[in-house]
């Protein structure tokens, strides 16, 4: 786990989920650029109220919700980079880093950023195209890696993405997400 988490309060102003559907506990890592990724971690806990249906005698996290990780921690890649960008405009400073973002998450201009983009900005989960390799049971944390494949002129972003379970790959593939700004 990184060092320079992002306090719960401004993580849940990033995201535009809520329980139940909040599907990413922590940001751990993030890099800026060109060869940039996030890498986030769910906690699959024992009363997730979708276990209590999936396979009740077998709990297992279900794949449409290890989809739902991707989606999201995917927008949180498009959502960092967006606020590193708005920022280095503003005030022309290059933020590349979940360290760098950490240094400045406690400034109004920051959270003024945060807020102001995340009320513009609208996706939803467009498509997938994943593989399942393996499980992950209740008490498991899944981590999950997305980095941007490419993005196209109509809102449509490709992002490669993995999801370990300690060293098993349990998920791979291609996420894509619609967004917009309003």
């Amino acid at each position: 786990m990184s060092k320079y988490s992002i306090p719960s309060k401004i993580f849940l102003e990033m995201g535009g989920w809520r329980q139940p559907l909040l599907m990413v506990d922590r940001i751990d890592d993030y890099k800026y650029g060109e060869n940039g990724y996030v890498q986030v971690v769910k906690h699959v806990t024992y009363n997730e109220p979708y276990l209590l249906g999936h396979f009740p005698e077998d709990p297992i996290m279900p794949g449409v919700i290890v989809s739902e990780i991707f989606g999201q921690a995917s927008e949180y890649l498009s959502f960092l980079t967006d606020i590193c960008d708005i920022y280095n405009e503003r005030y022309g400073e290059s933020l590349k880093s979940l360290r760098d973002i950490h240094s400045k998450i406690y400034d109004e201009n920051m959270r003024d950023i945060i807020r102001t983009r995340r009320s513009q900005v609208r996706g939803v989960l467009a498509a997938q195209n994943l593989k399942f390799k393996d499980i992950a049971y209740p008490g498991d944390s899944i981590e999950v890696v997305s980095k941007l494949a490419f993005s196209d002129d109509h809102g449509f972003k490709h992002y490669s993405v993995s999801a370990h379970v300690g060293k098993r790959l349990i998920s791979q593939g291609t996420i894509i997400n619609f967004r917009e700004v309003k």
